[in-house]
């Protein structure tokens, strides 16, 4: 592609069972993926895939650097607040490509080019996978000085920055998703705070070119979407990507470590090579998992059901695989 693409991603802790299904499908994709970790490199990755291993308190330093501030930058999670300031934290690694974003590891990629093609760039100055707000697990940003320093425009960009807790500002500033896939306006929703995506659409209306648009899959159930290295199916429609938001936050949600490469399939059951049915669930590891899980399941039912919510856990809570 004329238009350089590069993913950044800052990762620390342990790298999930399904991260190799998440760099096959980045494999031979027009675009680089720039990985910040305090993790090894991991063996035979992509030509595209670049690796810094990088301590946390080291990234941590390039940010206070760049933003002129001593960020509250104490968890890996903040990062995901922070995304709309990658531009400018990581400008010094990004000369030479024309568009920046980020993207999840809970996720597979589909065909990048038949979504976001060179007309589409031409056109877009921000890609989003959603048509109601700014996807997190995946969007990008023209690189250049003014779509860097959007996100100063929020009036609570400093306090995004100085707040422990993930606010969710890359987003739509809190759990609004439903209201704003219905149609209603983040305008005329009471965020808590004044979130990155409302400056876009501020910004739009003075000529920024957004392209907002629903391809992100987000299935939550057992029927499976089919993935191959530069294909995302799901009942007859194709998306841009597949995001495990949902699915793995099933207890009997199981990836499977020896699947490492696309093609293969996935529900809320796990990570199949085969379409899964229900014999071939029965005669996998999947459904031992179901079973060691199940008195987990059991509980967190429980406490979801009959406990109020903990505000300030910002992490699904998933079994340990």
């Amino acid at each position: 592609m004329k238009n350089k693409v590069a993913l950044i991603i800052p990762y620390y802790g342990s790298l999930p069972s399904y991260f190799p299904l998440f760099i096959s499908s980045m494999k031979n994709k027009p675009l680089d993926v720039l990985f910040f970790s305090d993790n090894s490199a991991p063996e035979n990755l992509p030509s595209n895939i670049v690796w810094k291993t990088v301590e946390f308190e080291e990234l941590k330093k390039l940010f206070d650097e760049k933003l002129d501030m001593n960020v509250s930058l104490d968890k890996p999670y903040k990062f995901c607040d922070l995304r709309p300031a990658f531009g400018l934290v990581f400008e010094n690694f990004l000369e030479e490509y024309d568009f920046w974003g980020t993207s999840d590891v809970d996720l597979v990629l589909g065909n990048f080019e038949k979504f976001i093609s060179e007309e589409v760039l031409s056109k877009t100055d921000v890609y989003s996978s959603s048509k109601s707000y700014l996807t997190g697990p995946f969007f990008l940003i023209r690189n250049n000085s003014y779509c860097n320093m959007l996100f100063k425009n929020s009036r609570d960009w400093l306090k995004v920055c100085t707040t422990k807790k993930y606010l969710r500002f890359e987003e739509c500033g809190g759990n609004y998703f439903k209201k704003l896939k219905r149609g209603v306006s983040i305008f005329d929703l009471n965020t808590r705070i004044q979130s990155f995506t409302e400056i876009l659409f501020i910004e739009a209306q003075k000529g920024l070119r957004l392209l907002f648009t629903d391809t992100i899959l987000e299935t939550k159930g057992t029927v499976p979407a089919q993935v191959t290295e530069n294909e995302v199916l799901y009942q007859g429609k194709e998306y841009l990507l597949l995001h495990y938001i949902f699915i793995k936050q099933k207890f009997y949600f199981f990836a499977n470590p020896a699947i490492k490469n696309l093609p293969c399939y996935i529900n809320s059951f796990g990570i199949f090579k085969s379409k899964p049915s229900l014999i071939n669930f029965l005669l996998s590891v999947n459904l031992l998992n179901a079973i060691k899980n199940l008195p987990y399941g059991v509980i967190r039912r429980i406490r979801h059901k009959y406990l109020p919510p903990d505000k300030n856990n910002i992490r699904y809570l998933e079994p340990k695989i």
